[in-house]
């Protein structure tokens, strides 16, 4: 992240731990989705981001609602 922040990039999205591509293509999408059709700041796109997949992943397995998933993304830099 400090290398893109370096490089001046104001905001960055990166994961802590190694996501499958097909999950982070769903947050990725819902989450400029939000930042650009429902005009949300880069927080709050990326969290309703999270909490739509993380409420998916519930109703699809009540007993395991997959944080690996959702839980690995982090917002580093301008949050607005």
């Amino acid at each position: 992240r400090r290398a893109f922040r370096t490089a001046g990039a104001d905001t960055v999205i990166s994961s802590l731990w190694q996501v499958k591509d097909e999950s982070t293509s769903e947050l990725m999408q819902m989450f400029y989705e939000n930042l650009w059709l429902e005009d949300m700041g880069t927080h709050a796109a990326l969290r309703r981001a999270q909490l739509d997949m993380l409420n998916a992943n519930r109703r699809a397995n009540a007993n395991d609602p997959r944080p690996s998933t959702w839980g690995a993304f982090v917002l580093d830099g301008d949050w607005r």
